[in-house]
């Protein structure tokens, strides 16, 4: 799958369907509020020690929920590749696999938009709706549009750019 992609030029979304945790994760609607942020986190985790990325160094997968777990987390991961023996096989640290990923913009608050940005670049960014939704934001543009820290070359990878890229329009 992940070969005819690649030739086809074809991005993945990968979004979490049955999240880890569900026996912790029925109360307070946490099955959606952590659990689809951790399993996308999982999941990237997985294509990057599982070396899909290696294998396939052209094929675009893009990260919902502003990448899950994965951009807080990469500092740990680096870390657990150096000194963990069940990672010896990794030839570079899984924070340069970050820009292997396009990154949607629900991350739900400004600073985790920005620590986005600022770690992948706006190019790898693209705008989230989580259409139809609860947890998507009622005017999704608004997030980017107003976000004064963004220049506005910025403004416009995010908002169409970086999409019509990935989507190759």
């Amino acid at each position: 799958i992940y070969a005819k992609c690649e030739e086809l030029r074809w991005p993945v979304f990968l979004h979490p369907v049955d999240t880890i945790g569900r026996d912790r994760t029925q109360r307070f609607y946490l099955r959606n509020l952590l659990g689809n942020p951790y399993d996308t986190g999982v999941a990237a985790a997985h294509l990057i020690f599982g070396g899909v990325l290696d294998a396939f160094p052209r094929l675009e997968v893009n990260l919902p929920h502003a990448g899950g777990t994965l951009p807080g987390v990469i500092g740990r991961l680096d870390h657990g590749a150096k000194v963990r023996p069940e990672l010896a096989h990794m030839k570079q640290p899984p924070s340069a696999y970050l820009r292997r990923f396009t990154y949607d913009t629900i991350g739900h608050d400004d600073r985790i938009n920005l620590n986005l940005v600022r770690l992948v670049g706006a190019d790898r960014v693209l705008l989230g709706s989580d259409y139809c939704f609860d947890m998507g934001p009622v005017k999704p543009r608004e997030i980017v549009e107003q976000q004064l820290a963004l220049s506005k070359a910025d403004r416009a990878r995010i908002l169409s750019g970086t999409a019509r890229r990935l989507l190759r329009l």
